[in-house]
């Protein structure tokens, strides 16, 4: 009986507290690394002219376009907008 209550009383608050952690973060997420093709595409000539010396380091390349806002090309613009950058 003991055990049953135990049960009963544990298993809801085990499923609320599941149901919580499932549900999606408020805050936006991360850029992915290096982003889907089509991103890559949109943002290639801008990394190859304003931030070369960063290529290969796809943290300091997206630093160097959150820097250099303003001279990204509109497609690429959108490619950061689009992951909350």
């Amino acid at each position: 009986m003991l055990r049953l209550l135990a049960v009963l009383v544990v298993a809801p608050a085990v499923l609320a507290s599941s149901a919580a952690l499932a549900q999606k973060p408020s805050f936006p997420l991360p850029i992915p690394t290096r982003g889907t093709d089509d991103d890559q595409k949109a943002c290639h000539r801008d990394a190859t002219t304003l931030c070369k010396p960063y290529l290969g380091d796809d943290m300091a390349v997206l630093s160097c376009f959150q820097a250099q806002r303003q001279k990204l090309s509109v497609p690429c613009r959108k490619v950061l907008e689009k992951y909350g950058q």
